[in-house]
């Protein structure tokens, strides 16, 4: 096994890993916290017993799956096997990663730090309504990168 191989193996665990947990959320977590905001913000805010804690999972997921996917190009380029699945798969990653950087983090980090701060309510449910559609977007760019990283790695691992 290269490393290549391995790196390749890595990125499309990652990519898994992301996708699922996107799909959870999608249909489980965000009903829960959107439903009527500010006060669906409670339960994920802050880190004590009985609350959810979501960046512990999305703070070390988030980093392993850009690291791995410029990993798993470096070394295929270095291998001579950059395939168009692969290139397509780093691109929507790449596009899925900085929108969550530029808008999704931010945003959220916004309704549950400051529990909506002064916003009213139906400003605030505009707005969590506009995040969930968006991230729709985003979970479709995701999907497109794990199909490219699946077919990679069936190509090459």
């Amino acid at each position: 096994m290269t490393l290549y191989t391995l790196v390749l193996w890595f990125y499309a665990v990652m990519v898994s890993l992301v996708f699922g947990a996107g799909v959870y959320e999608i249909f489980v977590v965000h009903p829960a916290w959107g439903r009527k905001p500010p006060e669906s913000f409670a339960g994920f805010a802050g880190t004590s017993a009985g609350r959810v804690n979501i960046p512990t999972f999305w703070v070390p997921a988030v980093p392993l799956y850009a690291l791995s996917a410029l990993a798993a190009l470096g070394l295929a380029f270095r291998a001579g096997s950059l395939g168009a699945a692969l290139i397509v798969s780093i691109a929507f990653a790449a596009a899925a990663l900085a929108s969550t950087l530029l808008y999704f983090r931010p945003t959220v980090g916004r309704f549950f730090e400051t529990a909506g701060g002064n916003t009213p309510t139906q400003r605030l449910q505009i707005e969590v309504d506009r995040w969930i559609r968006l991230n729709w977007i985003r979970m479709g760019l995701i999907a497109i990168s794990w199909w490219g990283a699946l077919s990679a790695l069936a190509r090459d691992g």
